[in-house]
């Protein structure tokens, strides 16, 4: 309890900060660095865009995701595409880090989930000093298939990104409110020890746009996503992680990792029970209302995440939050979507092999109560909310 009291309260300080130009642009360039030095055998890389665009709820139900993802090891199977892992003893020229990784991304448009949209593995090239990261190659078709972002040459802290997938692409760019650290690139954690650490960079909340070939033709699209850039040197361990926008562009986020008796389980299925489905034990948990900007976020002290088995083809998620002065949510994380990242790895000399999977769940909230800062918190107060949702297990080794 004191361990958890005591992040809460250095999570508090981090989002009341204001960071200086100087730290917003250091962390903006460390997106195109993976920190080298740092890496062990344990470590994996990944930059991630979550994308909602704007519709008439608010922003939702339409979700996108982009990824390109990389982890140490000789070889490994990633959502069933084998390929070679990174090498840490690779040569590094000047500023130019070279790397096999996967390219991965999905599209859901408020009902089904494409997750064709991208994934493709390439060798990525990544430069410190130009700002991008590559990780392109030719199709069956002979056509460039992967992700490529780059820093904008124009416009300061602008990303902009390009996705070539069979038959289809994307471009987009997006930017922040660079006037506190909910809206800013910035190093959200910074660990490093002898046994391994993190450093992980993120935007909570930014602005996009750009023009993207859906399974309908090509749209333009405008709206409000999230990115991070994780380099992680230690073994994948389960996490529940929340990220959810309301009509007025207000967040809500929760991070809650946990260890349980999934740690064993492979493959897409779950406990008989809910006794034993949710017979875990939370190692540290945080949650996060961020309104709209200019305007101080509300921590809470204690969240959960607690999968319900039974309501539908997928579990549901039951959350609540309570913080200092009576602040306090609960909802249903109601998913109407879901798709799986996975990545088996071979150990002990090829005599076992780790699993460990990523479940996202598109969710519509549903039940939504509470007061935050006073003030009564429900559907009819705030809007319909739609959000992302991780649910991961397995034993990262």
């Amino acid at each position: 309890m004191a361990w958890d009291n005591l992040r809460a309260e250095v999570i508090q300080y981090a989002m009341t900060l204001s960071l200086t130009d100087a730290a917003i642009q250091e962390a903006f360039d460390h997106i195109w660095s993976q920190e080298p030095d740092r890496q062990n055998r344990h470590a994996s890389t990944w930059w991630f865009f979550l994308l909602f665009p704007e519709g008439e709820e608010g922003f939702g139900p339409r979700q996108l995701m982009f990824t390109v993802a990389t982890r140490a090891g000789r070889s490994m199977r990633i959502s069933d595409v084998t390929m070679a892992g990174l090498d840490r003893k690779r040569p590094l020229e000047g500023d130019l880090d070279c790397f096999p990784a996967l390219n991965v991304g999905w599209y859901c448009d408020g009902e089904l989930v494409h997750d064709d949209y991208v994934k493709h593995q390439a060798l990525a090239e990544m430069s410190f000093s130009r700002g991008d990261l590559r990780c392109l190659s030719p199709g069956a078709d002979g056509q460039p298939r992967g992700i490529a972002i780059r820093r904008s040459a124009a416009e300061p802290l602008v990303m902009e990104c390009d996705v070539y997938g069979p038959g289809r692409e994307a471009h987009f760019r997006t930017w922040s409110d660079m006037s506190s650290p909910t809206d800013s690139p910035h190093v959200a954690l910074d660990i490093d020890t002898p046994f391994g650490g993190t450093h992980y960079i993120a935007v909570r909340r930014l602005q996009f746009e750009g023009e993207f070939d859906l399974p309908t033709g090509r749209e333009r699209l405008t709206g409000t996503g999230f990115f991070q850039r994780v380099g992680l040197n230690i073994p994948l361990f389960p996490w529940k992680w929340i990220w959810a926008a309301f009509p007025d562009g207000t967040l809500f986020s929760a991070y809650v990792p946990y260890i349980g008796l999934n740690l064993f389980r492979k493959g897409y299925r779950f406990f008989k029970s809910n006794r034993v489905e949710q017979a875990s034990l939370s190692i540290a948990q945080s949650a996060t209302w961020i309104p709209p900007r200019g305007m101080p976020a509300t921590h809470f002290k204690r969240a959960s995440v607690t999968p319900v088995l039974g309501r539908g083809p997928h579990p549901q998620f039951d959350v609540t939050c309570s913080g200092a002065s009576g602040d306090a949510l609960r909802f249903t994380a109601a998913p109407y979507g879901h798709t799986r990242f996975y990545i088996d790895r071979p150990s002990l000399g090829g005599l076992a092999e780790s699993h460990w999977s990523y479940n996202e769940y598109m969710f519509r909230m549903e039940g939504l109560n509470g007061t935050v800062g006073g003030r009564p918190i429900s559907r009819d107060t705030v809007g319909q909310a739609f959000g992302s949702l991780e649910y991961t297990y397995g034993l990262g080794l």
